[in-house]
């Protein structure tokens, strides 16, 4: 991530003087100062004493404007400290981001946009939202290792033969073969009980005395109807008409 920081950069004004820190009577001045000794930090040192002194003071200004944004209703919060929210943001990620930043780092500097995005108001023309598409491609962009493990895993998918699931016994909807209609009504009807039925039309004539196939239905023409008598469970007879069609 040694370019991250140069991206972020060039998305900054040039100079320390091109960066606006104008604000209303609404702020404080004490605030006002503590902005400006941000900016100066941000175009100062980067060595690493200074970089702990950054993110201290970036977070002493998100968390001023941030008990001013969440006193009172929200419309009737002002907008100039809305916009001292978004800058405390700015600076906050820059801090993060600056030098050699980890993972982690990145991902917190991507929520600190995000949470200026969504509770501040716009600066420097949307400043902020052009550093979040440039942390979170860098987020995005995956490692020499990641690529390597994820060429492995598609080769190994390709590889490995399908395995067949295992099914819990304990959980599999059990198969009964002709049940009676007592013991359906009380083991699986009343109790709303999965199951699956087996060889219930096995004793069905069409099925096997004389199979009804396509072609002897067609020639009996449209119109006509045949009646098939079976018994179910050897206690009730039942005729269905089927209606060819």
């Amino acid at each position: 991530m040694a370019t991250l920081w140069s991206k972020i950069s060039a998305a900054l004004p040039r100079e320390e003087d091109e960066f606006p820190l104008q604000f209303g009577d609404t702020v404080d001045s004490s605030v006002v100062e503590m902005l400006k000794r941000c900016r100066r930090q941000l175009y100062g040192d980067a060595a690493a004493a200074a970089a702990a002194r950054r993110a201290l003071d970036a977070q002493v200004v998100v968390d001023v404007a941030w008990e001013k944004l969440n006193t009172g209703t929200w419309r009737h919060v002002d907008k100039e400290w809305r916009r001292v929210y978004s800058c405390g943001c700015l600076f906050k990620a820059a801090a993060l981001c600056r030098g050699d930043p980890s993972a982690d780092e990145v991902q917190q500097a991507v929520r600190t946009c995000d949470m200026g995005l969504l509770m501040g108001a716009a600066i420097m023309d949307d400043v902020l939202q052009v550093i979040v598409r440039i942390l979170q491609a860098e987020v995005r962009k995956p490692t020499e290792s990641e690529e390597e493990r994820e060429h492995a895993d598609v080769k190994r998918m390709k590889t490995e033969i399908p395995r067949v699931p295992v099914v819990n016994e304990e959980t599999a909807i059990p198969r009964v073969t002709c049940p009676s209609l007592e013991s359906f009504r009380t083991n699986y009807l009343l109790p709303l009980k999965p199951v699956v039925l087996e060889g219930t039309i096995g004793h069905w004539p069409a099925l096997n005395q004389h199979p009804w196939s396509r072609g002897r239905d067609d020639r009996k023409g449209r119109g006509q109807t045949k009646e098939a008598g079976f018994d179910v469970n050897a206690s009730a007879k039942l005729t269905v008409r089927l209606k060819e069609m």
